[in-house]
């Protein structure tokens, strides 16, 4: 049973940024910005802080194969920088202290990366037209400020839950 959850926390969290997408007035805020909830994201990036690398980077690979094949129409998006963030932020903790401050600005830095790179990406093949600055304002301050709501309110449980489990691991 203890082997179904964490593939379970990942699904729903997958499943829950497009019913969030779904449900989500688009006219909130006048319709002005564009929120985009990385749930998935986020919670890859506290088990690359919390829990072990190399399961965590195989998670990465095959939650960002299945965000390609449903959301993009390019497979190894995803698949390539869902990994990426992971092997980022595997490395950055081991420079910097891992507390819930250095964990939020880790985070919320990968899900910048993730956002400009897929923005830079959309650019190169002519599938979007706003200027930097427009993406800056519309987009990536709006979805940090709603995957920042996200981390602080799962982050501490979760965190507690993986070095638990992590530990549980080990001891196998």
């Amino acid at each position: 049973m203890k082997r179904i959850v964490l593939p379970l926390i990942l699904s729903v969290c997958f499943i829950a940024e497009s019913i969030f997408v779904q449900y989500f007035p688009h006219n909130a805020f006048d319709g002005k910005y564009i929120i985009v909830p990385h749930f998935l994201l986020v919670v890859l990036q506290l088990m690359g802080i919390y829990y072990i690398r190399n399961r965590t980077l195989l998670y990465a690979f095959i939650f960002g194969l299945l965000f390609d094949i449903s959301y993009t129409g390019i497979l190894g998006v995803y698949l390539f920088l869902f990994p990426l963030t992971i092997y980022i932020t595997s490395k950055l903790m081991k420079f910097l202290q891992s507390n819930i401050f250095i964990a939020v600005i880790v985070t919320l830095f990968n899900v910048a990366l993730v956002e400009f790179l897929v923005y830079e990406l959309n650019i190169l093949i002519h599938q979007v037209t706003m200027t930097t600055m427009d993406f800056l304002n519309i987009r990536l301050v709006p979805t940090l400020i709603l995957n920042l709501i996200f981390f602080v309110i799962f982050s501490y449980p979760l965190k507690k839950w993986l070095e638990r489990r992590k530990k549980e691991v080990l001891d196998e």
